[in-house]
């Protein structure tokens, strides 16, 4: 075959393979230098869909292909000035080639092709270039797959030849009118911010948490970008810092909070906007609300910590009281704000805040039922559902699936109050989404196998130290600050928790701990204050400390060395059992030896 039939052949083999709703325009009258063709799509009634699902294919055909690199790449030869004509094209250009024998398509994006680029700028004009195309790039008959990813390469020389024309267009600024430069500024700004945007959603999905905080910090704080654009931004370094805050110190993530939401409020405040002062007040309000509820919640479950008629219960019990009443105030603005958001028909803010502030609604009704009047139960309890099937209503005519499992999940929670609470949200969703079915019940008894979860004893000790570190922190003493007031008190508490390493050595070494103070008292934790003993079950030695039991345990190296109890009992004893690799202490295991060695424990008296 002459070089004319071959290409003759190779356009037929390409446009049989062509998917039924790509339409192909041959342009082979511009001659050979030319582009041989043109692609658009067209929707499912014919109509095409316009410029950018336009694109330009230059077809070679061959005999017989060559193949490199173990046959994983085609080479084929192109010379430099057609490459460079190419370049010049804004439709994005796709190289194909077509091996005659085997009737393979084979195709490459040439518009945004930065090793051609850079090929083609080197070579001189009567040079050629060598041009790989991955095997993997071909075109298969019905094959949608094969076809969607030429598509999507198309839509990247598209992206492409925007970011380069935005860039052309900036260099020729100066030559251009005032006013038309202020109309390309506000329309460059736009789509610049958009994609700023973008770039945020994309580093969130991708838990990028850092480069969120970089990228949002840098354009909140531009005096160029208008402030519905900072805005936005400000949002996005809100949802990641309540994903992961960059810090763990109770105090510092209130205080970062604050700022963020006061940065939203006169952003707002600047633009004059409704619907962003509504999002500002709401992001407030759920803040605030969130840091008084986290301390209520604390210190409520404390109250019973302390013995009936003790001053330390009735001091805690009047300091809770007074937050319970703040809790009240917040929570009726938040109602406010939610029923005003209703009035005005804001649904969609309407529906953030619900479904962001609701876990916290519902962490507050298990104390409000225990410190509040019969009215304002029933009034809460009404609302909340009126207002949970307002919002789900929303969320499945809009279509928000992630809204509405979140919203379900929160619902049913409740089931171990109220076996039917969910029904309603079920019959609406399933109204609209009848295969939510299976999905729903996933859901429902998810939750309740976490209501059937195993009691604290059964808890591992980081998981048990957890929830005493976040008990402590809630209460106002933050391990984690070092500017805090009972840093060192709470650190060693933490330190003394699992004391493994110690007992580990011997059988016959019991520490027995006796925490002391309103602190321990508050929080039950049995680490935490008092005098432990580390005592030798076998031969009755026992030494106590207020301070870390490592060093009572071994103090070499410290200026107490000789004295600790390893130095002035262990070392000399033949009795030394250690303990098999696998043991390890634990609270559940600590109570039961408690018991069974009560009757030595009392002999300690201090």
């Amino acid at each position: 075959m002459n070089a004319g039939e071959i290409g003759t052949e190779a356009g037929r083999i390409f446009e049989y393979n062509l998917p039924s709703h790509w339409i192909f325009r041959s342009q082979e009258d511009q001659n050979d230098f030319g582009i041989d063709g043109e692609i658009e799509l067209k929707d499912g009634s014919g109509k095409a869909l316009g410029k950018e699902s336009v694109f330009k294919v230059q077809i070679k055909g061959e005999e017989n292909s060559t193949f490199i690199h173990d046959n994983s790449l085609l080479s084929f030869t192109l010379k430099t000035e057609r490459l460079r004509y190419y370049f010049e094209f804004k439709v994005p250009v796709i190289l194909v080639v077509v091996e005659i024998t085997s009737e393979k398509i084979f195709w490459l994006p040439i518009t945004n092709n930065k090793t051609l680029r850079e090929k083609a700028s080197k070579s001189n004009q009567n040079d050629t270039v060598q041009v790989h195309i991955p095997i993997e790039n071909t075109l298969v008959r019905k094959g949608i797959a094969s076809a969607n990813k030429i598509l999507d390469a198309a839509i990247d020389c598209w992206d492409y030849l925007n970011i380069k024309g935005l860039k052309d267009s900036v260099v020729r600024y100066p030559i251009i009118s005032p006013s038309t430069l202020d109309k390309k500024i506000e329309d460059i700004g736009e789509a610049l911010y958009k994609a700023y945007h973008q770039q945020l959603d994309n580093l969130l999905s991708e838990r990028k948490y850092d480069a969120v905080f970089e990228r949002s910090n840098e354009i909140s704080h531009s005096p160029i970008v208008p402030a519905k654009d900072r805005f936005i931004a400000v949002l996005y370094y809100l949802q990641a810092f309540q994903v992961s805050p960059y810090t763990n110190i109770k105090r510092e993530v209130y205080r970062e909070n604050f700022y963020i939401c006061q940065h939203l409020i006169l952003l707002a405040r600047e633009q004059r906007s409704r619907t962003h002062r509504l999002i500002a007040l709401g992001k407030s309000r759920r803040a605030k609300f969130k840091a008084q509820l986290d301390q209520l919640h604390a210190t409520h479950h404390s109250v019973n910590h302390f013995e009936e008629k003790s001053l330390e219960r009735y001091i805690f019990n009047d300091q809770t009281q007074i937050m319970y009443r703040d809790c009240c105030i917040s929570l009726q603005k938040i109602i406010e704000l939610c029923n005003r958001m209703t009035r005005n028909e804001q649904y969609h803010i309407l529906a953030d805040f619900f479904v962001d502030i609701y876990a916290s609604i519902l962490i507050f009704k298990g104390i409000h039922e225990a410190r509040g009047s019969k009215e304002t139960i029933d009034f809460l309890d009404d609302w909340n559902e009126r207002m949970s099937l307002l919002v789900m209503t929303y969320c499945i005519i809009s279509k928000d699936i992630e809204k509405i499992e979140k919203l379900y999940l929160l619902t049913a929670t409740l089931l171990k109050q109220n076996p039917k609470a969910t029904q309603p949200h079920r019959e609406m969703i399933l109204s609209t989404f009848p295969d939510f079915d299976k999905a729903l019940s996933e859901i429902e008894n998810h939750v309740i196998s976490l209501d059937n979860q195993k009691n604290f004893y059964d808890l591992t000790t980081e998981e048990q130290k957890e929830y005493f570190l976040s008990m402590a922190k809630n209460l106002g003493m933050d391990p984690d600050d070092p500017q805090g007031e009972h840093h060192e008190f709470l650190k060693i508490g933490f330190a003394n928790y699992d004391p493994t390493n110690i007992m580990k050595n011997c059988e016959h070494l019991f520490v027995h701990y006796r925490p002391g103070g309103i602190f321990a008292q508050s929080l039950r934790m049995h680490s935490l204050g008092g005098m432990h003993l580390l005592i030798c079950l076998k031969h009755r030695h026992a030494q106590g400390t207020g301070n870390l039991l490592s060093q009572l345990y071994d103090s070499t190296g410290s200026y107490d060395f000789g004295n600790s109890f390893k130095q002035s009992n262990c070392d000399k004893c033949t009795d030394c059992k250690p303990r098999e690799d696998s043991w390890s202490w634990s609270l559940k295991w600590y109570s039961k030896e408690v018991e069974r060695h009560k009757d030595l424990l009392k002999k300690y008296r201090f």
